[in-house]
């Protein structure tokens, strides 16, 4: 699933330096091959819009 788009995080990137800012993971579409990893982390305020950030819904199974 890497790749595709940017993925939103709960977590906050650091809050006493950039605010609301949310994290992002993975790697978009527009991005080179070396950002495509999990390990791979920026950040991005919600008021922005960007064409490769999506989110994944994801549920515990208990």
């Amino acid at each position: 699933m890497l790749g595709n788009v940017w993925d939103w995080c709960w977590d906050v990137y650091d809050p006493e330096v950039y605010g609301a800012y949310r994290v992002l993971r993975g790697g978009g579409w527009f991005d080179e091959h070396r950002s495509c990893r999990a390990s791979e982390r920026r950040r991005n305020h919600a008021a922005f819009q960007v064409d490769d950030v999506g989110f994944r819904i994801a549920r515990s199974l208990v």
